[in-house]
């Protein structure tokens, strides 16, 4: 049981890094990472100061409703101050000016995933997938979905054996590898 729960731990850093819109780099919160308080305020701590984003966001696109990088960087700091259902709301109202954008659709289902809606989380990355096969952050959150939403051991180390495959140098094949060698350890029945 800790050995899973470290897998978890540290599958959430990685989701950390691994997560969210690929142009803007951002780092994303999750659910299996606890929340810290940080002492100070966002400018003594270096912090982003969503609550400030999230104004400035709106009162642009209330000027331009249909920009669409506003609404793509108003749902990134919802989703960055974990504001799940106002991220999903904003990366819908992209995704009705650019219906295919992939990193869009990538945070939205990790967005439903944190709201415990792990099987809304795998349609929008099955979409991207569709699309995409080599999306890795739609994969690598997928492979997080069937491994601890869905408890579906076997899916989640064939998709995360497929990242290795795709981009055997990827930054986080030690960590993918680890992954799922834990889990066939854990889980024997998960081999094929």
């Amino acid at each position: 049981m800790i050995v899973m729960s470290n897998i978890f731990l540290t599958t959430g850093l990685c989701l950390l890094l691994l997560s969210g819109c690929t142009n803007s780099e951002e780092k994303k919160i999750s659910p299996s990472q606890p929340k810290t308080q940080r002492a100070g305020t966002p400018e003594e701590t270096g912090a982003p100061y969503y609550q400030g984003l999230i104004e400035e966001y709106r009162a642009d696109i209330a000027e331009d409703p249909n920009n669409l990088a506003m609404l793509v960087a108003l749902g990134n700091a919802y989703y960055d101050s974990g504001d799940w259902r106002n991220a999903i709301s904003a990366y819908e109202r992209a995704l009705k000016i650019d219906p295919d954008n992939r990193d869009v659709r990538t945070d939205m289902g990790t967005s439903y995933r944190n709201l415990g809606l792990p099987d809304r989380a795998l349609a929008e990355y099955r979409y991207v997938l569709k699309h995409e096969p080599g999306h890795l952050n739609a994969r690598f959150n997928m492979g997080v979905v069937f491994a601890y939403d869905k408890k579906n051991y076997p899916a989640a180390i064939q998709t995360w054996e497929e990242i290795l495959k795709m981009a055997p140098n990827n930054p986080q094949a030690e960590f993918l590898k680890s992954n799922i060698a834990e889990l066939k350890k854990e889980h024997p029945k998960a081999e094929k």
